[in-house]
């Protein structure tokens, strides 16, 4: 089964020193997957996030442009598994009746799906294996957990 989910917030990891994207499951709201990225790839969901307009278009702006030159649509991102430790995706494209799924790292797929306001869907399985529940009364609460978040207890999971 797939979750509709969204991006709850996007931090740096204080132990780690790395980018980590939290989705929130969007229907039931108490499942999180935290998803550890790259500066770049942290950047690009930023600038996505805060709808900042740059001169010139960046990589995700390009391929938004390109499709939508194209009257392609993007249907939907999924984030679908989890192998040793890394996400996978995949982008679903719209092309008249036709859909063409397109192989993603899961930051890439989350930029592109700011971009085009496209739904972002998790399998519940990744949810799973890589999720935490929400337990917490307040969103202060939420973020000092999140702060304090080490990515090595999601790999002995």
């Amino acid at each position: 089964m797939i979750l509709e989910a969204f991006i709850l917030s996007l931090n740096l990891d204080p132990q780690t020193n790395q980018f980590v994207v939290v989705l929130k499951e969007k229907k039931e709201g108490k499942k999180l997957l935290p998803i550890w990225i790259g500066p770049f790839e942290a950047n690009a969901i930023a600038i996505a996030l805060e709808k900042i307009t740059t001169p010139r278009p960046l990589t995700h702006d390009l391929i938004k442009n390109i499709l939508e030159n194209l009257n392609i649509k993007v249907q939907k991102i999924l984030i679908h598994s989890l192998k040793e430790g890394t996400f996978y995706a995949t982008i679903f494209l719209e092309d008249g009746d036709r859909v063409i799924e397109i192989d993603s790292r899961p930051s890439d797929a989350m930029a592109l799906a700011l971009r085009t306001q496209s739904p972002i869907f998790v399998e519940s399985q990744v949810f799973d294996e890589a999720g935490i529940i929400e337990e917490y009364a307040s969103d202060e609460e939420l973020e000092k957990y999140l702060q304090n978040i080490n990515p090595e207890e999601f790999k002995k999971q």
